[in-house]
């Protein structure tokens, strides 16, 4: 009788973990917005955080402020905003850090190979940046894959060391940024996007 009492409380344990692996997997994105910039909407990597914490008129234009936070051995180090506004035709505008006027940061209609370039000030002076496409990939986790991810690969012409590549996937964002000169790489461990969390292992 005992055993047979046992059945329904084993029954329900298996449920219950069965819901938590539920729970932690990844769940179908049918997005197809590379840059989703809801207010609210946080991506977390090994040692920083970045959230759409409000946005703001500049120059008579609506930009999402993205605020920044690096962390030292889960102390917060320092933290930044960023100024983006998407137009809705899959293009991305970054705000100078001077604020004088903005540059196109990303833009997903091109092809493998394309590039353009900009004017960034953000160190104190006019540097320019050229951006190419890469071509797109499906990026791994250990749990999980993101297909059709876009890639760009910036690098500043009079600048040492600071060419890095991006790595964007629909409905997340940017979940990979690898410096090529230092061979250092971040990749996404979770992010809520428009309410929905997300987590990567």
């Amino acid at each position: 009788m005992k055993a047979k009492r046992l059945v329904p409380f084993v029954l329900a344990l298996i449920a219950l973990f069965t819901a938590c692996d539920d729970d932690a997997s990844i769940p179908v994105i049918e997005s197809t917005d590379y840059f989703p910039i809801h207010i609210g909407d946080t991506w977390e990597y090994k040692d920083h955080i970045r959230k759409v914490s409000g946005s703001e008129i500049i120059n008579n234009k609506e930009y999402r402020v993205i605020t920044h936070e690096t962390y030292r051995a889960d102390t917060l180090y320092y933290t930044y905003n960023t100024y983006f506004r998407t137009t809705g035709d899959n293009k991305v505008y970054q705000l100078n850090s001077d604020q004088s006027g903005e540059y196109l940061f990303a833009d997903f209609n091109l092809c493998a190979d394309d590039s353009w370039t900009y004017i960034n000030n953000s160190n104190g002076r006019d540097d320019e940046w050229t951006v190419t496409v890469l071509p797109e990939i499906t990026f791994e986790f250990d749990d999980t894959e993101l297909e059709n991810c876009k890639r760009f690969f910036y690098n500043a012409t009079l600048i040492v060391d600071e060419e890095h590549t991006i790595v964007f996937a629909a409905g997340i964002g940017e979940i990979n940024s690898f410096s090529n000169a230092w061979g250092v790489s971040d990749t996404i461990q979770r992010a809520t996007i428009d309410g929905v969390t997300y987590g990567f292992k």
